[in-house]
């Protein structure tokens, strides 16, 4: 149940009997069983009819009657609200026991909200109230309505209490809120320092990972492997699978295709069921989130779908990090992408430099038969020996090495 009840409605303005019947709503809450009285006085109404700083009524009950009759008779809408506390956030709220000057106080402080959510100016805005101690449900009657209404209204949008229950909650119960979102961070932050122990060993053993290994990824016989036996080797397959599947750039959940999001969050589940400290964390977290939810909201069912909604959230959280891990393949790929370019660039350095001491090898050895053929024909020619003597100083003074 939401922490504060709130809701508002009018009698239609143009039927004949709704300024007698807004009149004697002003009877009733003023004067009923359980109506917190004013002291000396049959009636327990407060609220701002002059333009003072006081919440003082001082008119007789019939008096204030008149004027709100007078009022919805000129064409006004005249609003009927109630907020409502269970006894327990009473006791906090109010206080215990519950006085009418504590339900005042609270009220000033609060009825801005009401004003601001009908569209009405301070300045404009006119209500009266009764506090009624009814034991299993403390609450406040509030008639109100604008003064410079010209328009007469025949409906009001539904959103409109809705937004100013919300407003009242968030006021009124700014303290536990806040304790409430503290727990829930708190929560979250350890949902993700599990998530990340689980996937630091991944990570951890993908970086390790060898080439020879990395492309073994693509073996069908990694499906075999079960998660609680070899979950590294199991986790490194299921996300090469879903990683093949991802566009450029699109590493967030909420972009991935239906299909996709699907496989993600199958192995986000298959986690969680091998994992008790990640069940108890989605548990808390989920828990951490229904009770900022529960001071909102007023149905069961609608706190039962939450609960679903939020486990998925959950899910989703873990799911992010595992997406985030494909970033550990595209950068083991360009590892391996620059072990091959380097390895590349080092074949073809050995083989170019191979090659050019063939060609040295080949261009001495073809130098060297040009050098034999020419001192063949020195020393074995029709030269006189004492000619042959001089050729071969000769060439011996340009440095070629002739045999003697």
């Amino acid at each position: 149940m939401s922490a504060v009840f709130y809701k508002q409605w009018f009698k239609p303005v143009n039927e004949t009997r709704t300024p007698n019947k807004n009149a004697e709503h002003i009877r009733y809450i003023g004067t009923r069983p359980g109506a917190i009285k004013n002291e000396g006085e049959k009636h327990g109404l407060f609220g701002n009819l002059y333009d003072s700083d006081t919440l003082e009524v001082k008119h007789k009950i019939k008096d204030v009657m008149n004027i709100v009759k007078k009022k919805s008779e000129e064409g006004k809408n005249i609003f009927r609200s109630v907020i409502s506390f269970s006894p327990e956030n009473a006791a906090i709220k109010v206080g215990e026991p519950i006085t009418k000057e504590a339900w005042q106080e609270l009220i000033k402080q609060q009825i801005r909200i009401i004003a601001e959510g009908n569209n009405i100016k301070m300045s404009d805005f006119k209500w009266v109230a009764a506090a009624h101690n009814t034991p299993s449900h403390p609450h406040v009657h509030i008639v109100f309505w604008d003064e410079r209404q010209e328009i007469r209204k025949n409906w009001v949008n539904p959103k409109v209490p809705d937004k100013i229950r919300g407003k009242l909650v968030k006021n009124i119960f700014e303290d536990e809120l806040k304790e409430y979102y503290e727990k829930r961070d708190e929560k979250k932050y350890l949902l993700r320092d599990i998530t990340n122990e689980m996937t630091g060993e991944f990570e951890a053993y993908l970086d390790k990972m060898s080439k020879r290994e990395y492309s073994t990824l693509t073996d069908a016989e990694f499906f075999s492997d079960k998660p609680d036996s070899q979950f590294c080797k199991y986790l490194a397959q299921r996300l090469f699978e879903i990683r093949k599947e991802i566009p450029k750039g699109s590493l967030k959940f909420e972009y991935l295709k239906p299909d996709v999001k699907d496989k993600l969050i199958s192995l986000v589940r298959e986690m969680v069921d091998i994992d008790e400290n990640l069940q108890e964390a989605i548990s808390e977290y989920v828990e951490s989130k229904l009770d900022i939810a529960g001071m909102y909201s007023l149905k069961e069912l609608e706190l039962d779908a939450k609960a679903d909604e939020y486990e998925k959230e959950a899910e989703k959280i873990i799911a992010n990090k595992l997406l985030g891990l494909t970033r550990k393949f595209i950068k083991k790929e360009w590892d391996i992408k620059n072990e091959e370019f380097e390895a590349g660039i080092r074949e073809r350095a050995t083989g170019q430099l191979l090659t050019e001491i063939f060609s040295t090898l080949a261009r001495l050895t073809k130098n060297n038969r040009k050098n034999r053929i020419s001192r063949k024909h020195v020393m074995g020619g029709d030269l006189s020996k004492q000619a042959r003597k001089e050729k071969a100083k000769e060439m011996e003074s340009t440095g070629w090495d002739i045999e003697k």
